[in-house]
């Protein structure tokens, strides 16, 4: 068993790893640097395997950064030294330079992800039914963040009670429908990323893909 996992990182910390969640994912090379956790006896083996289960570079280096969210305050100290000794001072100068909030809820700037055209681009229906599992069971705060008012929200429960996916694509399409050519998808990323702050769980793979599918 992992020795250090379940111990969070320091919550300033936590921030500088969440808001450049999609930095990491890209410029991480945490398969050149992650022998150092197992020397100091913060990860075993299984913590490796987990993380080379996973099939692409990008996927490998989430649940690395995953494990490292959870691995105590020493550990972030490991992987900033180990990043300098592999000459990735980029990364470090980036994590360093991170703007720390009171606000202990640190939630990825999604948008930054987008071109300029993708955040343009004006959402029609079908393209709705592509962000339809973005959201798990949390409808009422989804809800709120897509600024729909109360009624709107039980209304859609109710007539949708079987289906939770389904009651996602109408609370959307609700949003759609008011919104009309104000329904951009910058503006939907904004959306979610507030319900994600008021403590929705929101699967950003899905969105990724459903971003590709509607772009394309």
């Amino acid at each position: 068993m992992p020795s250090k996992i379940n111990n969070p990182i320091s919550a300033e910390d936590t921030q500088r790893i969440k808001k450049n969640w999609i930095f990491l994912k890209s410029e991480l090379e945490q398969d050149a640097i992650r022998d150092n956790f197992m020397v100091e006896d913060i990860w075993d083996l299984p913590d490796f395997h987990e993380i080379d289960a996973e099939t692409t570079p990008q996927k490998k280096n989430e649940v690395f950064l995953k494990l490292l969210l959870r691995s105590g305050p020493r550990a972030y100290k490991i992987f900033i030294a180990a990043l300098k000794n592999h000459n990735s001072i980029h990364i470090v100068d980036k994590l360093e330079s991170t703007e720390i909030t009171e606000n202990n809820q640190a939630v990825l700037d999604h948008l930054t992800s987008l071109t300029d055209n993708q955040k343009t681009h004006v959402l029609t229906e079908i393209n709705l039914l592509k962000f339809n599992k973005v959201v798990g069971s949390d409808i009422e705060i989804f809800g709120k963040a897509l600024q729909l008012k109360q009624a709107d929200i039980d209304s859609t429960r109710m007539e949708n009670s079987n289906s939770v996916a389904t009651q996602i694509h109408k609370i959307i399409l609700k949003w759609r429908n008011r919104n009309g050519k104000m329904a951009t998808l910058g503006t939907f990323t904004k959306s979610l990323m507030d319900a994600e702050a008021a403590g929705a769980s929101v699967d950003w793979d899905v969105f990724d893909q459903g971003v590709k599918e509607v772009t394309s």
